[in-house]
């Protein structure tokens, strides 16, 4: 069984609010996570809103575009199945190992799974995104990246298809957007 990393919520509670994009103190919360994770069973996590579920999230862009994903139903998240992601990630889990370190190897592992680009910009910190205001979002938290680069396909193709849409474009497309993207659009 999928062991994934997780924090208690109270922990994180003096960071964020119930809703939005914070930031400012997204070094001190990554500190929190590398010192105070946990693993737990996936399906007991997806459950338990005493425990964020550490998210990467990471938008790539290219110039006044943004590559974007829609899930379909093959997908592993029913509750997010049609939807529009304009980040890809994932869970961190005890595979990514232990250290120091572990939250940047989960990253990296999840961004080159879901997606093959050439990246030609730096990986850069955006802040954090917290919704308590859903039952998906009350067990997650997601620490929001943004790189550029020259060209994305996803890789699971089966779960996913991947887009370009110009950033002009990207709120006639937010009724159909996850809820994080529709926090993300607020730095794009």
């Amino acid at each position: 069984m999928e062991q994934i990393l997780v924090v208690p919520t109270e922990l994180v509670r003096p960071y964020v609010g119930e809703k939005g994009l914070f930031t400012g103190r997204e070094q001190e919360l990554y500190t929190l996570v590398e010192e105070k994770h946990s693993f737990m069973p996936r399906p007991e996590a997806e459950q338990d809103p005493g425990h964020k579920q550490i998210i990467p999230y990471i938008i790539l862009t290219r110039g006044d575009e943004v590559f974007a994903t829609r899930r379909t139903n093959r997908g592993g998240e029913q509750r997010l199945h049609g939807l529009i992601a304009l980040g890809l990630g994932g869970h961190i889990n005890i595979d990514d190992d232990d250290r120091p370190g572990i939250f940047q190897r989960g990253l990296l592992r999840e961004l080159s799974e879901e997606a093959e680009f050439d990246a030609v910009g730096e990986l850069t910190p955006q802040g954090v995104i917290n919704d308590d205001t859903t039952e998906v979002g009350k067990v997650h938290l997601g620490f929001l990246f943004t790189l550029e680069v020259s060209r994305a396909a996803v890789r699971e193709t089966e779960k996913l298809e991947g887009l370009w849409i110009r950033r002009s474009e990207l709120s006639s497309h937010a009724d159909r957007m996850e809820g994080w993207s529709q926090i993300a659009l607020e730095i794009l």
